[in-house]
């Protein structure tokens, strides 16, 4: 958490132009863009992509109700809790969320709710933006990026 909290102070005071240039540090010296589950992962970074929420007995049975907006931003953190936790992460090392949402102005405070549930405290980022989704069920698509811990630390993102 340390680490994470360095890492983010640091970004966070160059601005957000230079914060990207953060976010390539903690990725330099990787090798290679390693596909894993949910995203990519390069160096100590993840970069998750969109995950939607929607009732995974939908598949099954087309008329099992797709989820209401927090039952659909609870579903698709969860999906992104259990890909983080796979890699040795956690939400308490996500940088940065964006969410998309079908509704942005009647549907966001209900988000916000379950949203809260995951990041109480040390909230990252975080955009949230106004979309149309190709179908009417889905209510939000979230997406993110982490900080990895291991050895793939680049020593200019590390604390002193």
């Amino acid at each position: 958490m340390n680490k994470r909290r360095a890492f983010l102070k640091s970004a966070a005071g160059l601005g957000g132009a230079a914060a990207m240039a953060q976010m390539a540090s903690a990725a330099e010296g990787a090798t290679e863009r390693t596909r894993v589950p949910g995203g990519i992962r390069v160096g100590n970074l993840y970069f998750a992509g969109g995950t939607t929420g929607i009732n995974p007995d939908r598949r099954k049975n087309p008329s099992a109700p797709p989820g209401d907006v927090k039952e659909q931003t609870t579903r698709a953190l969860e999906s992104h809790k259990k890909n983080l936790e796979s890699m040795g992460s956690s939400l308490a090392n996500v940088i940065k969320v964006t969410v998309f949402m079908a509704d942005i102005r009647n549907e966001k405070p209900a988000m916000n709710e379950a949203y809260a549930k995951f990041f109480s405290k040390d909230a990252p980022a975080r955009s949230a933006i106004g979309t149309q989704f190709p179908d009417d069920i889905t209510r939000v698509e979230i997406e993110l990026v982490a900080w990895i811990p291991g050895n793939l630390v680049h020593p200019a993102s590390t604390p002193k």
